[in-house]
């Protein structure tokens, strides 16, 4: 790397070009197995403060495959963002100026179908809400249709819309997808209110040649709008897609996206400094970046990518197969190898007595023919054979999410389970030797415009469709008798994917109670349930997520007892989530002072969620069971009128120390939920381990309960108590109360203490 000036990052206005770190999200998708994903927000907020003292931009921390990959690991992909975004206030209440990106697949969402345009409204709305402030949206058939921006995300105050055009092309036809077709994709998504663009190469095809065409034509169009342009591109060609990279900088590239540290490369994306080291504004800064990196994922991390052969990598590269699906066509082929071998062989057999026997073609490489072995090499060219007629019968679709999953399998499922893949009779290859179809019901969809059209965004309105005798034979061969599509699919909603998914939120509510809510609150449950995959049978992946999620928390028990009261873990499990976020930017903070910090601190819908999650606590209903059980003491005729002063100050005390609405209606829930935000976490903890120790108290004595009671307990004596010393001439009921409060408070202080220690070993 160039040597560079140690000065401060300068204001992103004073710069040229702008940069996107792509780690958290697209960096991890790229190269990292689900189940090794980090989304520790304490970990991903180091980095996010990180990158933007190197000087970049915007982070991308959300959307994508790990909106699936958090809830699938135990998270919520919507507190996450939350966590993320108040880590950017410092103690003195400036915030870090850095866009926090989100990748969002427009009607497809953040799941795999197209879905009701509420869902999709919603969804936007919610991570907004949570912090989002860049949104790249995107349709893997580069349909207009498909990306209708609600207007209430539209018009969101301080929120960048940035479209993006999907490149890829094919070498069996060029006319497809030429540079006038990118330009007049990027006029369509201009007209619909895009206000940045986005040229995303995914499968990492794109060369200097093709962005010396390409961009100066965006260019000329987009800058005399005020329009910038950012290049997503991925490193899966390492010299083709850096040679690309460095001729966009050259030619004035607006943005550009990288990734840092040990996720950098193979199937992700160049690190800045690899492709403009003379682009690093601070090295000191960036090198702690990159250093942090190397922290938080380790050296030794196992990277899919990695594990495919620089050959096997090009040749699936070059077929427009993205980084991201080629471990899963790796392993299925590998898997299939033996059924496609056994396949080709039983065909061969077929085919002795003819003179033209079958033959295998692969350029380059000595044909095999009659009985020849097959080896790893020899499948994967059949694959990809098989995948450019698949991808044929398709309309030739840019292979991204979803399409690069769909076209992948339904090409490996020809070569292992048709008739005969190597046929030039449609129903050979799809359907199977056992005479069902083979198609897979996605492919059926694509095929059949479920997904949308592959427009050609030329003068006539042509649509680039599958012929017609391909579309005879799905429509009458598909698994869920679907049709070809006569409306475009974003104008005909179901309408129900969000009342189906409230239902189901709301029995997961029923079930699981404070730990559904302290997981998410019910709109975030809502929309989990209504996005996530289709083909989810049996066990429920919300209510796991949250079971994970739950396991996860059992890390702040105090103790061998693991509690102090009942839902410790669940009202304190978010708490340290936003807390570990915070410390990227106040690393001095001790426990006492985190103690005491008010829940407002974490931001709204932190302590909106915590009121859900505490008014449905176990504790909080067990306090109206003691409550009515202490009124047969009261109207007792056999009650000591002592008996009854006592009753009635550890009644007083629960009031005092129960943060629920007085009444039922819209305005006592509000002034209670305001009173809640001003709580400290020590107001919090004491409140509901004292009411826990009353409660035992009268359900083990209940005819005398802390007697002799000389007070109604306050937050005052939780205040008091806390820390300070028992005062002189103190009585024995007032030590009594103070070292219950204060026991608890150490218990509190020290699970603080353990995670800051954790926290701090990040740095």
């Amino acid at each position: 790397m160039e040597s560079q000036p140690d000065t401060e990052a300068l204001p992103s206005e004073h710069r040229e070009w702008k940069i996107t770190n792509l780690t958290l999200r697209d960096g991890q998708q790229s190269t990292l197995a689900l189940k090794d994903w980090v989304l520790d927000t304490a970990k991903m907020a180091r980095i996010l403060v990180a990158s933007q003292k190197a000087g970049f931009d915007s982070a991308e921390i959300a959307g994508g495959q790990s909106f699936q990959t958090a809830i699938s690991n135990g998270y919520n992909p919507f507190a996450i963002t939350d966590a993320l975004s108040n880590a950017l206030v410092s103690a003195d209440g400036s915030v870090l100026e850095i866009e926090l990106q989100m990748l969002f697949r427009g009607a497809n969402a953040l799941g795999f179908r197209h879905y009701d345009k509420d869902v999709v409204e919603a969804t936007l709305r919610e991570f907004i809400k949570n912090g989002i402030t860049k949104i790249r949206c995107f349709d893997a058939l580069n349909d207009i249709d498909n990306l209708d921006i609600p207007e209430s995300v539209r018009d969101s105050k301080g929120v960048v819309m940035q479209g993006a055009l999907c490149f890829g092309h094919y070498h069996e036809a060029p006319e497809r997808y030429t540079d006038d077709y990118f330009l007049a994709y990027a006029k369509q998504l201009v007209e619909k209110g895009f206000r940045q663009i986005a040229i995303k190469d995914m499968s990492g095809q794109m060369t200097a040649a093709r962005i010396a065409t390409l961009l100066p034509k965006l260019q000329e169009y987009l800058r005399p709008q005020g329009i910038p342009i950012e290049l997503h591109i991925h490193s899966t060609n390492e010299l083709t897609s850096r040679e690309a990279a460095t001729k966009a900088i050259e030619l004035g590239i607006d943005s550009i996206e990288t990734v840092e540290g040990p996720l950098a490369g193979g199937s992700s994306h160049h690190s800045l400094e690899s492709i403009a080291p003379s682009r690093v504004i601070n090295q000191r800064a960036y090198r702690e970046l990159v250093d942090l990196s190397t922290r938080v994922w380790g050296t030794q991390i196992q990277r899919k990518d990695e594990e495919i052969q620089a050959e096997l990598k090009t040749r699936l590269c070059r077929a427009g197969v993205p980084g991201g699906a080629m471990p899963f066509v790796i392993r299925d082929l590998k898997t299939q190898m033996p059924t496609i071998v056994a396949k080709r062989a039983q065909i061969l057999e077929k085919e002795k007595n003819r003179r033209d026997k079958f033959v295998v073609h692969r350029e380059g490489v000595a044909t095999h023919e009659s009985h020849g072995e097959l080896d790893f090499s020899d499948v994967l060219e059949l694959f990809l054979i098989e995948l450019k007629r698949v991808c044929k019968d398709a309309g030739y679709p840019l292979l991204v999410t979803p399409t690069a999953d769909i076209c992948c399998k339904q090409a490996i499922s020809n070569l292992a389970f048709s008739v005969n893949p190597y046929s030039e009779d449609i129903t050979e290859r799809y359907i199977h030797s056992s005479g069902n179809t083979g198609a897979d019901p996605r492919f059926a969809k694509l095929v059949l415009g479920h997904y949308g059209e592959c427009k050609a965004y030329d003068q006539k309105g042509s649509v680039y469709r599958s012929e017609e005798n391909v579309l005879d034979f799905f429509e009458e061969y598909n698994p869920l008798q679907l049709t070809r599509v006569k409306k475009h699919p974003s104008t005909k909603m179901l309408g129900n994917d969000m009342c189906q998914a409230r239902a189901a939120a709301w029995k997961l509510i029923h079930t699981q109670g404070s730990k559904a809510l302290s997981f998410a609150n019910f709109d975030q449950l809502t929309l989990m349930y209504a996005l996530r995959p289709a083909g989810a049978h049996g066990v429920d992946p919300i209510e796991k997520a949250v079971l994970a999620y739950t396991e996860r928390a059992d890390s702040v028990r105090i103790g061998e007892t693991g509690v102090t009261f009942p839902g410790f873990k669940v009202i304190m499990q978010p708490i340290l989530e936003h807390l570990g976020a915070l410390f990227a930017q106040r690393s001095t903070i001790t426990p006492e002072q985190a103690m005491n910090l008010p829940l407002g601190t974490f931001g709204q819908n932190l302590y909106r969620r915590l009121f859900r999650t505490y008014v449905t606590l176990p504790i909080t209903q067990e306090v109206t069971r003691v409550r009515n059980n202490l009124t047969n003491l009261i109207s007792s005729d056999h009650t000591s009128p002592q008996l009854k002063e006592s009753v009635a100050l550890v009644g007083a005390s629960f009031d005092n120390l129960d943060f629920r609405p007085v009444q039922v209606g819209e305005t006592h829930y509000e002034e209670a939920r305001e009173a809640f935000r001003q709580l400290s976490i020590a107001d919090l903890f004491g409140a509901l381990a004292l009411t826990h120790s009353l409660i035992n108290s009268v359900d083990k004595h209940g005819t005398d309960p802390w007697s002799p009671v000389e007070k109604a307990i306050t937050m005052a004596e939780i205040r008091r108590y806390g820390r300070s010393k028992i005062e002189e001439g103190a009585t024995e009921w007032e030590r009594k109360l103070a070292s219950s409060i204060g026991t608890r408070y150490y218990q509190v202080e020290t699970v603080l203490q353990r995670h800051i220690e954790r926290w701090r070993s990040i740095d």
